[in-house]
């Protein structure tokens, strides 16, 4: 074999001093990873396409006046920032914050209340509103710009990219309403701009830029998922492509375990506590904009509502006492309060009232306490409150008719015993007496007593001995 054959020979095989793994160390960046030219042609690039972005997204966007869409939702949960009102939805509150903020500076008073295919009022700058959900959603098409260059595309095939953003008819749409869509979009790209930086500088890793690029991805997706639950996927694939990253890491046998255990330190805190820390500083800020009594407070604690302006949990007596008219809650969420009323019935005996839990607040939730213990003839009318192991009877204020249980199994089930309003005010039932169990109490005042909001209790019926329960089970 010749020398230049034995060169040849020896190009082909894996140099000794290279590593394994597919992740570079620090010594070969140099080698595997361009620099990225960004100059004054980038810039140029990002600004038409931007002005681009912002023509196609305010065109014309007030000439219909009329109220669309969600806009119905999310502008009257902006207004109830600004009024101060509580209510509750399954969305979480970053992405409504910033409508709200969008309806204060546009001089909004909060009063306004959206219909549905209503015409906007002269006072309400709807256009300003719309526009500053259009300009958001038009930062979507430069961050493409730039989350294509950080992964090694060229300006021309960039562009491209970025221009398939800006043509798109629904993102085009979405933007141009009152809506949560292109806020959470706007997120998202800001989530995917800031790992793609983050990916491109891995090399340096620990460096200044380094940090800004995983805090900024921190950043974006707390973001991203305070605005929709919908952004939880695109904490999936960074989590998904953090784990892949560090796995190669781990492989690669000339990084330390100090450096390793560095690198699991830096992505914890920026990757999870950042998030965590925006998701909860967005509910910190939601809860302190909406202290008043609300459409929503009833999915709330009672101790919450307790602490509501102008709530009637807030203005009534701590104490309880035979003759108070109170609303009884499972302490189970999503149970609501108990209900009758004459409408609902049970179809195998119509004198007997459906007795259940109902989600929000009604006339048909409220209940008198009734003294269960026999009356003497010398009794002198006082104020007497309910201890632990008191009994007495729940009558409804409504229908008059006392909370029963008895033999009859519940409706559609072969267990545990129905729970009825029924009876009357002359008659009441041996199975409409119940026996008090005070469970716990957070108040600071004397145990052993009943208070509203505070106390736990639990209900035994003095017959037959079973406790008044709540269960998962719908009524049809």
């Amino acid at each position: 074999m010749s020398a230049s054959e034995a060169e040849q020979s020896d190009s082909t095989q894996p140099s000794a001093h290279k590593s394994f793994a597919a992740y570079p160390t620090r010594e070969e960046s140099s080698d595997h990873v361009k620099p990225l030219l960004w100059d004054h042609r980038d810039r140029i690039i990002i600004l038409a396409l931007t002005l681009l972005t912002l023509f196609t997204r305010l065109y014309q966007i007030g000439k219909r006046s009329a109220i669309y869409w969600d806009e119905i939702y999310m502008g009257r949960f902006g207004a109830q920032y600004i009024n101060g009102t509580f209510y509750h939805d399954l969305h979480p509150v970053a992405g409504k914050l910033l409508i709200g903020l969008s309806e204060y500076v546009s001089g909004h008073n909060g009063s306004f209340t959206y219909t549905s295919g209503a015409e906007y009022p002269p006072h309400i700058n709807y256009v300003f509103q719309r526009a500053s959900m259009a300009v958001i959603g038009s930062l979507i098409v430069p961050f493409a710009y730039r989350t294509c260059r950080f992964l090694g595309f060229g300006r021309a095939a960039a562009t491209m990219g970025a221009s398939f953003v800006l043509l798109d008819n629904a993102l085009c749409v979405l933007s141009r309403f009152i809506l949560l869509d292109p806020i959470l979009f706007c997120f998202i790209a800001m989530a995917l701009m800031g790992y793609a930086g983050f990916a491109r500088h891995r090399h340096q890793a620990f460096s200044a830029v380094w940090w800004r690029w995983l805090a900024f991805t921190g950043l974006s997706l707390g973001l991203a998922i305070s605005t929709k639950w919908i952004g939880a996927f695109v904490v999936a694939l960074v989590g998904l492509c953090t784990i892949e990253e560090l796995a190669i890491l781990y492989s690669d046998r000339k990084t330390s375990v100090l450096t390793q255990i560095k690198h699991w330190i830096a992505r914890v805190v920026c990757l999870i506590c950042i998030p965590l820390l925006v998701y909860l500083i967005s509910f910190q800020i939601h809860f302190a904009l909406l202290r008043s009594r609300g459409t929503g407070d009833y999915k709330m604690p009672s101790q919450f509502q307790s602490l509501q302006r102008n709530n009637v949990v807030s203005r009534q007596p701590h104490d309880v006492a035979i003759g108070s008219q109170i609303t009884i809650r499972s302490h189970l969420p999503g149970f609501g309060l108990i209900y009758a009323n004459e409408t609902h019935r049970f179809p195998d005996n119509a004198d007997e009232l459906v007795a259940a839990g109902m989600p929000g607040k009604q006339a048909n939730n409220w209940w008198e306490i009734v003294s269960g213990a026999a009356k003497k003839g010398n009794d002198t009318p006082s104020v007497r409150f309910i201890a632990d192991g008191d009994i007495l009877l729940l009558r409804h204020v409504g229908t008059k008719r006392y909370l029963r249980t008895g033999n009859a199994k519940p409706h559609n089930q072969g267990w545990d015993r129905r729970v009825v309003a029924a009876g009357n005010t002359t008659a009441p039932s041996a199975w409409d007496f119940w026996r008090v169990h005070i469970v716990d109490d957070v108040s600071p005042r004397p145990s052993g007593r009943l208070y509203a909001v505070t106390t736990r209790i639990q209900l035994t019926n003095k017959i037959s001995g079973c406790l008044l329960t709540a269960t998962p089970a719908q009524l049809p």
